[in-house]
């Protein structure tokens, strides 16, 4: 009896019950998406949904500038995306400092960088204060290039899978490992190079994971530095790329695999490995803009669908109802375009 009640208090419904339930949920989800396609003028255009994956389109080809250049021949479009992000600090995404002609980069991706050259990124991390503590991690939904290609790939309907609450909990740990590991080798090496004993570490470290060990595996970087440098060499120095083939294609093996996987797990590169993601959240907990629910609209006993949806897989309705301090939330909104109840809502605190 114990064992089925504490069952129920962790999901809301008993297990013997949940594929029924998870049945009306879908059913109840395609009544709600077949509902949006009815509406007409701007209404269609200018949803939450729309507005981000074009905002998201927009925001990975300015940040990666280069492929206006390499792609499209537009320096001009280019020249424009400059001017508008001169200014514009470091971002909590993940965007690496090296890509070709890039326009903005990630700060997690700068703080290590600056780690490693024996610099303290006090500018860096400051405006990473300052950004998340007001919109917490709204640049990961909205703008981060990973994410947004993540988004695309599991647009297509399928059958997603859904980790148990313990099991969701124990992977997610896994980024605050990485990122463990990438800050103290960054902080050995700055140092090491402050205090001029640095031969021997690089030496061991290699060129690859000198400056930054999480590089080789940071599909950011896989994407946007080594594989542009290998179908678009600059010069006759980075025409060796060509000849090291093996080690790129292990690192594009990898980022597929990433991708392939989101088709089934939405985000799980960024729920369980980004260890950007992870040092972002520190300081998102309590953002001022956030989502809540409607008490009178949101019937969480009969109704997950805010749940289901959740890129981040998180369980929103345990948490109040005035504010959700979730520091895995991405402020992605999809729980509020989908809620048949328009529950969900924006909370300014």
């Amino acid at each position: 009896m114990t064992e089925e009640v504490d069952r129920i208090d962790e999901t809301g419904i008993d297990e013997e019950e949940s594929e029924p339930e998870e049945e009306i949920l879908e059913e109840e989800l395609e009544k709600v998406e077949k509902k949006e396609p009815r509406k007409i003028g701007l209404g269609l255009i200018l949803n939450t949904r729309m507005l981000r994956r074009v905002f998201q389109i927009l925001a990975f080809i300015g940040i990666n500038g280069y492929i206006l250049t390499a792609w499209f021949r537009m320096p001009n479009v280019q020249a424009l995306w400059f001017s508008i992000w001169k200014n514009i600090p470091t971002l909590p995404i993940l965007a690496p400092l090296e890509a070709p002609l890039a326009v903005i980069a990630g700060s997690f991706d700068t703080m290590i960088r600056e780690f490693s050259t024996g610099i303290f990124p006090f500018f860096t991390l400051g405006a990473l204060f300052i950004i998340t503590i007001i919109f917490g991690r709204a640049a990961c939904g909205w703008i981060c290039p990973i994410g947004t290609i993540q988004d695309f790939v599991t647009l297509p309907k399928r059958t997603k899978i859904r980790p148990a609450p313990g099991t969701e909990s124990e992977l997610r740990k896994i980024k605050a490992y990485v990122f463990v590991i990438a800050a103290f080798f960054a902080v050995w090496v700055g140092f090491s190079r402050i205090t001029g004993t640095a031969g021997a570490l690089e030496a061991t470290l290699g060129e690859v994971f000198v400056n930054d060990v999480f590089a080789p595996l940071n599909p950011a970087n896989i994407l946007f530095v080594v594989l542009p440098k290998q179908l678009w060499p600059t010069s006759l120095n980075t025409l060796w790329y060509f000849s090291e083939w093996g080690w790129a294609l292990a690192q594009m093996g990898f980022v597929i695999f990433v991708f392939l996987i989101s088709f089934w797990i939405p985000r799980w590169f960024c729920r369980w490995l980004c260890p950007a993601g992870w040092f972002y959240s520190l300081f998102s907990r309590d953002a001022l803009i956030g989502i809540g629910r409607n008490p009178a609209r949101c019937t969480p006993d009969t109704c997950n669908v805010c749940e289901v949806v959740c890129p981040m897989n998180i369980r929103i309705r345990r948490f109040p109802y005035k504010h959700m301090h979730s520091p895995d939330c991405i402020l992605c909104l999809d729980c509020r375009s989908h809620c048949p109840n328009d529950a969900i809502v924006l909370r300014f605190s």
